[in-house]
């Protein structure tokens, strides 16, 4: 179980190519029978959050710690996170060269970047993360329209791309596809969509308050992957 990570960009040879500033030192494969699922923390009430996890952790791939739990908690969340999921990666937020650089030393498998940040500052941060061999994940939440900066995307070429579930989905899924880079799906998605968001073939699905904000978050959590295994997508990528 995990990430088992490589982009898809090939030269004619089918051969890897990545920028040059932002090939990857190794080449790592993302492959994976079916959709992962990912649990993403994110609210301040940390006893509470750290409860939802305890509950569901069997039932969920990876974990995403949120930037406002680790603002309100701090670097020592992580440590609360590993205690409680010692055999699931972890991805962790950071908006800043020293926060990565702080992130990188305690081990985290993945680090989220929000693709409001300045062009500048992502160009830094990117290579850093990918000098260690971690996984950098790009979230478009904060992007009004992700499909109308695809060069965007395409020169940053990260990891996995983050994609809301929101208005004009499909036309963002359709034209992000061209770009060959894994994709998960993020936002205020219901468990009733589960098989319509499979069909689109995303690595992974970011359960936020769908199973945080929920009465019985095991019982949403199980809801959920019940969906995923009666709705299987064989993927891979090279």
């Amino acid at each position: 179980m995990g990430w088992c990570v490589s982009s898809p960009r090939t030269d004619g040879r089918g051969l890897r190519q990545d920028p040059p500033e932002l090939a990857s030192p190794i080449g790592r494969r993302w492959c994976t029978m079916a959709t992962l699922l990912q649990l993403a923390l994110d609210t301040p009430e940390t006893r509470s959050v750290f409860d939802v996890a305890r509950q569901v952790v069997d039932l969920v791939d990876a974990v995403e710690v949120g930037p406002r739990l680790l603002q309100a908690e701090g670097l020592t969340v992580i440590a609360e996170i590993r205690e409680i999921a010692p055999n699931r990666p972890v991805t962790v937020w950071a908006e800043t060269a020293a926060e990565v650089e702080q992130l990188l030393e305690l081990g985290v498998e993945g680090v989220t970047l929000s693709a409001s940040l300045p062009d500048l500052l992502l160009l830094k941060l990117i290579p850093q993360v990918r000098d260690t061999g971690q996984r950098l994940l790009l979230d478009l939440s904060d992007v009004s329209d992700p499909a109308a900066e695809r060069e965007r995307w395409k020169r940053f070429h990260p990891d996995l791309l983050k994609i809301p579930v929101k208005a004009n989905f499909r036309d963002t899924i359709k034209s992000l596809a061209e770009l060959q880079i894994p994709l998960a799906f993020c936002g205020e998605w219901s468990v009733a969509q589960v098989p319509w968001l499979l069909l689109y073939r995303p690595l992974a699905l970011i359960a936020g308050g769908v199973i945080t904000g929920a009465g019985d978050p095991r019982r949403a959590a199980e809801a959920i992957r019940a969906r995923m295994e009666v709705t299987p997508m064989m993927r891979r990528f090279y």
